[in-house]
This record gives C-alpha cells, structure tokens and sequence, in this order.
C-alpha cells in the first residue's frame, strides 16, 4: 500500500511540472509572437501605438493575424529580416499584405 501512494504522490508532482513546464513554454512563445508581430507591423508602415494596441484600433482579425504568426514555419526568417539581417522583403510573411493594407487605410484616416 505505501508503494501505491508514493507512485501517486510521484506521478502528481510529475504532472505539476509537466504542466509548469509547458505553461513557461506557452508564454513564452506567446511572448515572442506579440514582438515579432508588433514589429513586422511598424516595418510595413504601422505606427507604433496601434501597433501595440492593434486589437482594438485596426480594422483587422488580430485573432487570425496571430495564428498564423505562431504557426509560420519561417519564424527565423522572420528575425532575421527584422534584425535586417537579410536583404529580402518580407514577402515570406503572410501577414505583411493585412499590415500593408492596414497602415495604407492608417494613413488615409489621418
């Protein structure tokens, strides 16, 4: 009997970290897709207040824009041309297009 509580006991705290763990991994991630996105969008023409509070100033799916974000698979391109690091447009990410837009009816606006 006292075998079967420390394996429940051991098998709690197991879970407890595992859950810590990816809840870090999953903030973190977070983290560095609001960066990226908030600064992709000020390259294509966003000033940086809407850019950091896009979900309620631009006319724009946010909820999509970030999806796509966090599944991208060219993440370190990504970096890379924001750090200007590589000389090609930022063609490679598919949200640039709705930022462009956004910053084009920005400008209109003002």
């Amino acid at each position: 009997m006292y075998f079967v509580n420390s394996y429940i006991t051991v098998a709690i705290y197991l879970a407890v970290v595992v859950s810590l763990v990816l809840a870090i991994f999953h903030w973190r991630n977070s983290l560095a897709t609001e960066s990226r996105l908030r600064r992709m969008m000020e390259s294509c023409g966003i000033d940086r207040e809407t850019a950091e509070n896009a979900d309620q100033l631009l006319k724009i799916d946010m909820y999509a824009v970030r999806n796509r974000c966090r599944h991208c698979p060219a993440t370190g391109l990504c970096d890379h041309w924001l750090s200007e690091e590589a000389a090609t447009s930022n063609d490679f990410c598919p949200n640039a297009p709705f930022f462009r837009d956004a910053a084009k009816l920005q400008t209109l606006l003002t």
